[in-house]
């Protein structure tokens, strides 16, 4: 069971990084005959996108190889730093503001911001372009639950894969199979 939590783990962790490098946000100036677009994704929008999905490939790679409470407590973090991503996604989505546009226009652009900012606002591209978005915030809110499920069962799918060998059935059930097994030594003088 513990396989398949980091086999769904590893594929969201993708699914998100794939999301997150399509296009988030559109900015459209218009300075007088001249129209420029500019176009962000969502690594373009927040820097901490980019981080916290490569934390969560290290957590993984972590916890596929520890046993234990290291691997909860990893899983735990990966999950509260998920969560974390999920909030500002949330946040920046709900209230229409999407970080990062200043830098990549200015980079673009070379112009300063503040003023093309002022007659131009920066919106969530409408249709298509913003699912991209929201499938990201989703596929990081389904990786912040597995995360935090696989934090919280990791310790009984250890302990039920363990062998549970009871010590005094299994010598019964030898000496009962094989009665001369209680005195080799004298088997082994005979063989002799």
């Amino acid at each position: 069971m513990a396989r398949r939590f980091l086999l769904l783990w590893l594929a969201l962790n993708a699914l998100a990084f794939i999301f997150a490098g399509q296009t988030w946000w559109l900015l459209q100036i218009d300075a007088g005959d001249q129209k420029t677009a500019i176009t962000g994704s969502g690594f373009d929008s927040d820097r901490s996108i980019s981080a916290i999905l490569m934390f969560g490939l290290a957590a993984l790679l972590f916890v596929a190889f520890s046993r234990g409470w290291a691997a909860v407590v990893i899983s735990a973090l990966a999950a509260a730093a998920s969560l974390f991503l999920v909030g500002l996604l949330l946040v920046g989505f709900v209230a229409q503001n999407i970080g990062g546009v200043a830098q990549v226009v200015e980079k673009q652009t070379a112009i300063t911001i503040l003023s093309i900012l002022s007659e131009n606002q920066p919106n969530l591209v409408s249709g298509q372009l913003q699912a991209w978005g929201w499938l990201a915030l989703v596929a990081v809110l389904l990786l912040a639950t597995i995360q935090l499920t696989y934090a919280i069962r990791v310790r009984s799918w250890n302990k039920s894969s363990a062998p549970k060998a009871d010590r005094t059935q299994t010598k019964v059930a030898q000496s009962k199979s094989h009665p001369e097994a209680e005195d080799t030594i004298s088997l082994w003088d005979s063989q002799r």
